[in-house]
């Protein structure tokens, strides 16, 4: 994880701000007092631990990538880490809750990632905000960068797997709530755009999408320049058009919750 981000990471928190509807849905399932002290792991450049502090939360942000670390906004209920979730330096049980935010396929070691989470709050609670990469294979982008599904295919852990490695090894409850997204989404990961296609030819919205720059440079290309003329001449709106009457689509993310 630090490698790719202190390559793509670089200007992250352009397109990448906490979306008022995730931070909500993160704190209802943590479902804490507001003075809790929660672990943020791989919290990237900041954006959701920011949010959780700004509301009462004493925040520990965990992030191995000094790219991503030094874009982050001081917050007196904030502080930092440098280290990997395979491997936290912190005290069994210290903190009353943790988060991952769209981190887990980017472990190393996500079972062991869990452990470390499990084990630093003494049982959870443990929301992470994910996807179902079953789920989302028939995404629209799909059709013009096919090669995302392997990538996510080749990072992504299923719900099932989560689900049988929490109750099987870690004897630990697990429920997922799926999250269809918003049409005004403000945090620009991989989906977000479904109903503003127009989004994903613009630089700084792949810049803060990983997927991208785990494609090779020519299907990256081939597959903005279809996306480009379908939009000019009004194909895209032909196929998906009726897309653009929901307000919500479920494109298969999901948090997870896990809890003693």
């Amino acid at each position: 994880m630090p490698t790719v981000y202190n390559t793509i990471g670089k200007t992250y928190t352009s397109t990448r701000c906490a979306d008022p509807r995730v931070t909500s849905r993160i704190v209802e399932l943590l479902n804490l007092p507001t003075n809790a002290k929660i672990v943020d792991i791989g919290a990237g450049s900041g954006n959701y631990s920011y949010e959780l502090a700004d509301q009462g939360f004493s925040i520990v942000a965990v992030e191995p990538s000094s790219t991503m670390r030094a874009q982050a906004q001081a917050h007196p209920n904030l502080a930092w880490i440098d280290a990997s979730a395979e491997s936290l330096p912190l005290e069994d049980g210290h903190f009353d809750g943790a988060v991952m935010t769209l981190c887990l396929h980017h472990m190393d070691d996500w079972k062991q990632g869990i452990r470390e989470a499990i084990r630093v709050t003494g049982g959870g609670p443990l929301i992470i905000f994910a996807f179902d990469i079953e789920y989302k294979a028939d995404f629209w982008l799909f059709d013009y960068f096919p090669e995302f599904i392997t990538v996510d295919k080749n990072w992504a852990a299923t719900v099932n797997e989560v689900d049988e490695f929490v109750k099987a090894e870690l004897n630990t409850n697990f429920n997922c709530h799926r999250f269809p997204l918003p049409k005004d989404l403000i945090d620009h990961f991989a989906a977000a755009a479904w109903a503003r296609p127009e989004l994903y030819l613009q630089q700084r919205i792949q810049d803060g999408i990983s997927s991208f720059s785990k494609i090779d440079a020519n299907a990256k290309r081939l597959g903005l320049e279809k996306l480009e003329s379908d939009l000019d001449d009004g194909t895209w709106t032909q196929k998906y058009g009726t897309l653009l009457e929901q307000d919500f689509y479920d494109r298969g993310y999901v948090f997870f919750e896990i809890y003693s």
